[in-house]
């Protein structure tokens, strides 16, 4: 029976929240709290999602009722070339309504929004890849077990982590079914077609944001699946930033959830109303941008003093043009006083009003600086949550089992 894991990383937008939707650069890292999923084929003859985090204890779908909607999507779709070709709205429609009406949950509450939206991302992504891998039903039925160190919504990159672990589980069952060693096999691959792989995976991830997100940017599921840093425009591939030194980052979080598309709503919002003044903002995200990539490639230590001083000022300068566009909250507005009370420098991270702050640390062994012990005090007695983490380190990985 198959068996394999795979995991992904959260991330951290450094640069470009909101501006990025507009056409202009952002730069994202990945940072090492990661979504780890397990998959592993049954002979229960049922389609089983756990995703305690969100409430999604004990979903079942039987495989009969799976395979069926699998031949009704064939017939609709197996001629188009996927994912690009498949009309969203439409697919998506007939998605939800299938879990509407076959997911049978342990307890009687009907779902609620992220639960639903969860589980169409599944059944979205299963559908969908097994028809462009021209598997026409499934002969064992299966589990996914997911397991996540992220706050959920919370500005981590937790819902492209979990798409992009969706689709990598869905996309190695294909390749899987096809050659029964390819997880083996995937080790000899050259770079060029491991990337290829990944590059598949990423694009349908996207399409799970999509239905998380409504409007993603794609910057997520990118940087979830191939890590490092990157400077990355809307519809162009990213590009590596070459980051010469390990940066440490204190992620806290404000412990209040938001809805990334009801501030993306927000801005958009604020722009139809005051164009010039707020596209001369997302223009200055732009410049910004395109300085802290220079400076983040040419610092080669920690104790380049100049230059992560400049990187401590874009900090606070783009958090400052993120709170002029609407999107901070008093709780992250709490936590940038503190940081601020301790010589530190912060900013929202993501979409804002709510969800995680970020705040540039000046050296790995931190907790000799008495500042941080007195700033983690203070976080705390606020009951802010943190994680220390370092920016950039490995994407998407899967192992046999």
């Amino acid at each position: 029976m198959v068996k394999f894991e795979v995991s992904a990383p959260g991330k951290v937008i450094l640069h470009g929240e909101h501006s990025v939707v507009y056409g202009k650069p952002a730069v994202a890292g990945v940072v090492q709290v990661r979504n780890t999923l397990i998959f592993e084929e049954n002979n229960a003859h049922l389609v089983i999602i756990s995703f305690p985090k969100i409430g999604l204890d004990s979903v079942s779908i039987p495989l009969d009722l799976v395979n069926k909607f699998l031949a009704n999507c064939e017939r609709k779709y197996s001629a188009l070339k996927l994912p690009d070709e498949l009309n969203h709205d439409v697919f998506m429609g007939e998605v939800r309504q299938f879990v509407e009406e076959n997911v049978k949950l342990a307890r009687k509450e009907a779902l609620n929004g992220r639960e639903l939206d969860s589980l169409s991302a599944f059944v979205y992504l299963l559908m969908g890849i097994l028809i462009e891998g021209n598997i026409k039903s499934l002969q064992n039925g299966f589990s996914i077990d997911l397991k996540t160190e992220m706050s959920i919504g919370a500005g981590l990159g937790s819902s492209a982590s979990f798409g992009v672990c969706l689709a990598a589980a869905f996309c190695l069952l294909v390749r899987i079914l096809e050659k029964p060693s390819f997880l083996e096999d995937y080790k000899n691959f050259s770079d060029d077609e491991q990337h290829c792989i990944k590059k598949k995976i990423s694009s349908w991830a996207f399409y799970s944001e999509k239905i998380m997100h409504g409007n993603p940017s794609g910057l997520d599921n990118t940087i979830c699946t191939f890590g490092n840093v990157v400077k990355f425009y809307k519809g162009v591939p990213p590009v590596d930033v070459k980051l010469t030194c390990s940066l440490p980052i204190l992620l806290v979080d404000s412990r209040v959830g938001r809805s990334t598309a009801k501030l993306v709503e927000k801005v958009a919002d604020l722009r139809s109303r005051h164009p010039k003044l707020v596209d001369s903002i997302l223009e200055a995200m732009k410049h910004l941008v395109e300085d802290a990539v220079d400076i983040l490639e040419h610092i080669t230590h920690i104790t380049d003093t100049e230059n992560f001083q400049k990187l401590e000022n874009l900090v606070s300068m783009n958090n400052n043009l993120l709170r002029s566009l609407g999107v901070s909250h008093p709780a992250l507005e709490k936590i940038f006083m503190i940081a601020e009370k301790y010589g530190f420098h912060a900013k929202l991270s993501g979409a804002g009003g709510g969800g995680f702050a970020m705040i540039l640390l000046p050296s790995w062994n931190i907790h000799e600086m008495k500042n941080f012990r007195q700033l983690k005090d203070d976080l705390e007695k606020s009951d802010f949550q943190w994680i220390l983490t370092g920016l950039g380190g490995e994407g998407l990985t899967f192992k046999d089992l």
